[in-house]
């Protein structure tokens, strides 16, 4: 984070680039918070070249692929010039390495990358640098659609999975905190799993109807608790699903601009980990989807503090 001119502390919302129209489709929506946020973009490539001495070692290539970084970052830069935004290039062999280090060092609040090229268009598929960031990033990660950049769809109603834990509570916070500042809706989406009362084992137990009607209304109670402990100034509503939970989460991505998934419960604090449903939910989503840090109980906190002081200011 760094201060703006009035003095009020402004996050920086880290883009990952290169030579592909991916890099567009994540500067398309990264653009769309930072004109709601205020908050600063960092444009940063990874060029791949190690500044290690080795028999590989050759400062004449290594400046072609500096130039060729530095054009990169620039013609991408022409498509936020309105909005405050600094480049960066990395001489770095791995990507996600150095995107990494680029956010720890900006402190950055947000990971922007986009989708696979070789993705279906409209759908989310990280691919290989993407799936690398998502295990061990220091903040949150959003992945962006393929041709997002044709059609940015306004950010008016935001999806949130919850299953009341501590991930997903942070998942939850992070949601309101972009509801709140995108004046959009929050959809606090639950699902009672078809698997824990069909299981066989179950069967033969109290009346699979029975035992259907109470993780529905389980689920409906955790989401209904979780709304009532939102500010007043957020505008939610929930959204009960029934059946497999990354089958029904995926597809609901239709029904919202933006979903907000919280990391696996288990493996470093403070880092992105996707797991088995928030990994298959990404592959298949039809709008951006941002994963969360574990181990951060308020993560996006004050991403949108500059654009309220200059509200109220």
């Amino acid at each position: 984070m760094e201060p703006n001119r009035e003095g009020a502390t402004v996050s920086t919302i880290l883009i990952g680039v290169d030579a592909s129209e991916r890099s567009e489709d994540a500067v398309a929506f990264a653009r769309q918070l930072a004109e709601a946020s205020g908050a600063h973009l960092v444009i940063a490539n990874a060029y791949p070249y190690s500044d290690f001495p080795s028999r590989t070692s050759h400062a004449s290539y290594r400046e072609v692929l500096r130039d060729e970084a530095l054009e990169i970052v620039h013609d991408l830069r022409q498509r936020v010039e309105d909005l405050p935004a600094t480049v960066k290039i990395v001489p770095n062999p791995s990507p996600a390495h150095a995107l990494h280090a680029t956010a720890e060092a900006e402190d950055a609040c947000l990971l922007v990358v986009g989708s696979t090229h070789t993705g279906r268009v409209g759908r989310v598929l990280p691919g290989s640098t993407g799936e690398r960031l998502l295990h061990g990033a220091p903040c949150s990660v959003a992945v962006v659609p393929r041709d997002y950049r044709k059609d940015p769809a306004p950010l008016r109603r935001i999806g949130v999975a919850y299953d009341g834990t501590p991930e997903a509570r942070a998942a939850a916070s992070a949601a309101a905190e972009l509801a709140r500042g995108l004046s959009a809706e929050l959809v606090v989406i639950g699902v009672a799993d078809a698997t824990e009362y069909g299981a066989p084992a179950l069967m033969g137990g109290p009346n699979p109807g029975n035992l259907a009607a109470d993780v529905d209304r389980h689920v409906q109670e955790r989401l209904d608790a979780l709304v009532a402990e939102l500010p007043a100034d957020v505008t939610a509503s929930t959204q009960r699903l029934t059946g497999e939970p990354a089958e029904l989460l995926a597809d609901h991505s239709r029904d919202v601009d933006l979903l907000v998934l919280g990391s696996r419960a288990y493996g470093p604090l403070r880092s992105v980990l996707v797991g088995g449903v928030s990994g298959r939910v990404m592959r298949a989503a039809h709008c951006p989807v941002i994963v969360v840090p574990r181990g951060i109980e308020t993560p996006l906190e004050g991403l949108f503090d500059a654009s309220t002081t200059a509200a109220t200011g």
